[in-house]
């Protein structure tokens, strides 16, 4: 039973949801002191003590790692005391009592090394090298990461050195030696995904405790390592690597969420130099393992060999402040030729794809944020944003998003919190923008951290929307965006297989305006005058997942219109409602084979929630990606509950606007998007009364709700949260 318990604490926590993750170990903990079983009963207390501290509950953190050491000393079980020490140390450490987490981080030092336990060994020196790192003991710190990698490099733990390279990379940083540090990310980032193999030589109750040696004093989720290689490649003005790293990011974070294994990317290349540092650096570590051999079986040479490590790295040392040099003076002489790299061909296929397009990534840290962006004629170009920090950033959208989910609020404060976030993220490209040479008319983002909240359209310069100037579209990433084709244009090649749920079922309400929506856009027979498109709808109990999965092949739009949510955190509860009231998982789409033949997916539906400022809103790249990994090239899906009968009202005029198209002068998903959405900031569509709310990709920090109202549909709430994600074209 423990283990089953262990196994559903592991999934919550993997899952983020620490408090049922606390709940399971409590009763393993419960369990283990009924049976008597003391080893058992401190494993069962360091897993407490882990899950405080992802709750960000240090004291108790601290309080279960004590008694969990008291009683592995009592019982004298070597490997549940260095559970405990491990993290301990870590606690004492985010407290910043530096002295008592350098302490007990030596104790369990001391214990690895008399068991020969070698992972445990490694990541003692790791958390000790965070120690000095964090106490400001530079050297200190990277004596004990090299010697850690010595030791690591000496098993079989592949993949373990990830949490070293990460410290040494954020030393060097700190001491000004970017190329040093650039080297030591580069090769973190290539090993992070070994990570989890690595795990499997380990006990299961020691798991946790190597995930947390493994993300440090900071807590570091594998994602912060790539956005600080990120950060720090783009203040070297090396933006296509920094695009190159962006790129890997999204894809390492929608793996993460849907838990699922896409292609394996490339390692990142070193280039020359940081190849220099980086066999210079291996060297180093090479003799520290003879050492540590000589070590280990107490050999006569071993003074001799501890005095010449101390000339070799004295003379590496010496060697990279001489290489950083020589790279400043370069880099200021010849800044062009040293930003390696290549204009990724995906970002081109989107730039290139429409004249006068814009690929922008914001990049959110938590100082600071970066904006890149690359556009026709291979142009990469990044600015710092000065004055906004990530805490800042996300208070600032949850308002905006609270003012959004409320048709009677303040159309001025709306606008005003709008204002700041254009500033932030649109205003300093500008003069890219604006410039004649670029007639730049489509906007396309690769979105990141809370910015995924934002309906990018809604954005407020002062005087007009984003939207009234340019089109507006999402992409998860360059690389997961199939750019290859386009929908033909007219009505007869593009049939629609509308799905819709018009009645209450138990815990939804009726959505009314669903027949006349699906009625306006699909056209079932010749005799039909009302229908836009050619193609079949299917509504209530004709809508089961047999008549969607059935249905597919030949239908080049899904449309369905009904309820559903999207759970950050975890995919396997979130769902859409099927119109026999029944729950269609999401991760259930991975099973429409036929979803390849389809373009363009259109959730008339679902929530999600947004709890406070420091969410990251994958979910929403998550949850498309379960569609566009099925081959479908674009999603279009809303991020709050949606007033029924403008969203009823919008779909019918993107749709009519869509069909509009013609071979010569094709009309994009993007442009027929915007034009729906024009039409209801200049009131050219009429508001009724007879409305509920959906429920879309939504937070929930204010209810949402409220019906349309006679003033028409020009507040953002109607218009806004619908966004388009993938090839927008």
């Amino acid at each position: 039973e423990m283990t089953a318990l262990y196994a559903l604490a592991d999934t919550y926590a993997f899952l983020g949801d620490y408090q049922k993750a606390l709940e399971s170990a409590q009763r393993i903990l419960t369990i283990a002191q009924q049976l008597k079983e003391k080893e058992a009963e401190a494993f069962a207390l360091v897993y407490l003590a882990n899950t405080y501290f992802a709750l960000g509950d240090l004291p108790q953190a601290i309080e279960q790692a004590q008694q969990s050491l008291q009683v592995a000393q009592q019982i004298k079980s070597p490997l549940a005391q260095v559970s405990a020490l491990s993290a301990l140390s870590i606690g004492y450490g985010s407290l910043e009592d530096y002295t008592q987490a350098e302490k007990l981080a030596k104790t369990g030092l001391a214990i690895a090394r008399e068991e020969q336990a070698s992972a445990m060994e490694g990541f003692f020196l790791t958390i000790l090298g965070d120690i000095y790192r964090q106490s400001e003991q530079s050297e200190q710190a990277v004596a004990a990461y090299r010697q850690g990698l010595t030791v690591i490099a000496d098993t079989e733990a592949v993949g373990a050195d990830v949490a070293v390279q990460t410290g040494l990379a954020r030393v060097y940083r700190d001491l000004n030696l970017p190329l040093t540090a650039i080297t030591h990310y580069k090769q973190a980032v290539n090993g992070l995904e070994q990570i989890r193999r690595n795990l499997k030589g380990l006990p299961t109750e020691l798991q946790e405790s190597f995930l947390q040696a493994v993300q440090g004093l900071e807590r570091s989720q594998k994602a912060d390592i790539y956005r600080e290689l990120a950060d720090l490649l783009l203040s070297q003005d090396r933006i296509l690597e920094a695009q190159q790293v962006l790129e890997l990011l999204k894809v390492q974070e929608l793996q993460e969420f849907t838990r699922s294994q896409g292609e394996q990317p490339e390692d990142i290349p070193l280039n020359p130099t940081e190849g220099t540092i980086q066999t210079k650096s291996n060297s180093l570590i090479a003799f520290g393992q003879e050492i540590y051999q000589c070590e280990q079986q107490r050999c006569n040479q071993l003074s001799q060999l501890r005095d010449r490590r101390d000339v070799l790295v004295r003379e590496f040392d010496q060697q990279i402040q001489v290489i950083e040099q020589e790279f400043r003076q370069r880099r200021s002489q010849e800044p062009t030729t040293l930003n390696p790299g290549d204009f990724l061909p995906e970002a081109e296929a989107i730039v290139e794809a429409k004249p006068g397009t814009i690929l922008i990534y914001p990049l959110v840290l938590e100082d600071k944020i970066w904006l890149l962006w690359a556009s026709q004629g291979v142009v990469v170009n990044s600015i710092e944003v000065e004055g906004v920090n990530r805490r800042q950033l996300g208070e600032t959208v949850l308002k905006f998003r609270q003012l959004l989910q409320k048709p009677d609020s303040s159309i001025q404060e709306l606008q005003a919190t709008g204002k700041q976030l254009y500033q932030w993220l649109i205003e300093p490209l500008e003069s890219e923008l604006s410039s004649n040479t670029a007639d730049i008319q489509n906007l396309v983002f690769s979105l990141d951290r809370v910015t995924r909240y934002i309906p990018m359209a809604a954005l407020f310069d002062g005087e007009q929307y984003l939207i009234e100037r340019y089109t507006v579209s999402t992409v998860l990433s360059a690389g997961l965006t199939d750019m290859s084709e386009r929908l033909p244009p007219g009505k007869e090649n593009t049939p629609v297989l509308g799905l819709g749920l018009s009645k209450a079922v138990p815990g939804f309400n009726a959505l009314a305006n669903v027949p006349k929506e699906l009625d306006a856009i699909v056209r079932q027979s010749s005799n039909d005058q009302q229908g836009i498109y050619p193609g079949l709808q299917l509504l209530n109990e004709a809508f089961d997942f047999r008549a969607l999965r059935d249905n597919l092949q030949e239908h080049r739009i899904l449309h369905v219109a009904t309820h559903g949510e999207f759970v950050p955190g975890n995919p396997e509860d979130s769902y859409l409602l099927l119109g026999t009231g029944e729950k269609l998982a999401i991760p259930d789409i991975r099973t429409l084979q036929d979803l390849r033949d389809i373009h363009l997916v259109v959730l008339s539906a679902c929530e999600t929630a947004l709890g406070g400022p420091d969410q990251d809103g994958v979910e929403i790249a998550g949850i498309s990606s379960y569609f566009l990994r099925g081959k479908a090239k674009a999603v279009m899906a809303s991020l709050w509950l949606v007033n029924d009968a403008s969203t009823s009202q919008l779909m019918q005029h993107f749709y009519s606007n869509l069909a509009q198209g013609t071979t010569a002068e094709p009309m994009t998903k993007a442009e027929a998007l915007r034009q729906a959405q024009l039409s209801m900031i200049q009131e050219n569509i009429e508001a009724t009364e007879d409305a509920e709310d959906r429920a879309i990709i939504a937070p929930v920090s204010s209810s949402g709700s409220g019906n349309s109202r006679a003033a028409g549909f020009s507040h953002p709430y109607y218009w806004a949260p619908f966004i388009l994600i993938g090839n927008g074209f």
